[in-house]
């Protein structure tokens, strides 16, 4: 039995049998084609899915079982979204009229951390290569972040005792009057990034930068 635990309280695993559940194969597609780091449609979702043997057995049509069932696979993305307690996805499926119709997902900072969690584990049941760090491009990211004001007031200081707001909200690509949910949006797809290449110098500087604007993230 494979058994892991994601965050504080919260515990995960595959079920009794060491089998993959189907939150955790959906949720490793998403992370398979680049969900931490930008939206990914609900369609290659369900394709990333249906590369799997197992993916072919539990996503398929009834009749034609050559073609995957997205909804489906869009129904466990809306449950990986409203999980008791934490979110481990964020987006919407076929949102608005034809012509303006919104689609995609990308994971969460805990959506990231459930899938570090059980990676190796996916990756053998799955035959797949554990480690998908270079689909991240993680020196672009790097760069994103170490050409930020916020980050070069951080590697003189780590308190950032001097950094005003707009340091931060700059960093995101948010303006300082931002909703803060629009904030907290951004700085968690951040964070998702940072987990999903293992850039542990990042994830430590985020989380001092949380502490810092700690005003963002209260409700």
């Amino acid at each position: 039995m494979v058994t892991t635990h994601v965050g504080r309280g919260s515990k995960m695993a595959t079920n009794k049998t060491g089998a993959i559940t189907n939150k955790d194969l959906v949720l490793f597609a998403l992370y398979k084609i680049g969900g931490a780091e930008k939206e990914v449609h609900t369609e290659d979702v369900a394709a990333e899915v249906f590369r799997y043997p197992i993916g072919k057995q539990r996503y398929r049509w009834e009749r034609y079982a050559k073609y995957p069932d997205k909804d489906r696979v869009a129904r466990e993305l809306r449950r990986l979204k409203n999980m008791r307690g934490t979110s481990f996805v964020k987006g919407h499926v076929n949102i608005g009229s034809r012509k303006d119709r919104l689609d995609g997902w990308m994971l969460t900072a805990a959506g990231v951390d459930r899938i570090k969690a059980i990676e190796k584990h996916m990756a053998i049941t799955l035959g797949e290569a554990a480690g998908t760090h270079s689909k991240y491009k993680e020196e672009a990211f790097r760069r994103r972040i170490a050409s930020s004001y916020c980050y070069k007031i951080y590697l003189k200081d780590p308190m950032m005792k001097e950094a005003k707001d707009h340091v931060f909200t700059d960093m995101l690509y948010c303006l300082p009057d931002a909703p803060n949910v629009r904030i907290r949006a951004a700085y968690d797809q951040m964070l998702a990034n940072a987990k999903a290449v293992g850039a542990m110098d990042l994830i430590e500087f985020l989380t001092a930068a949380r502490r810092r604007f700690a005003s963002f993230f209260s409700k």
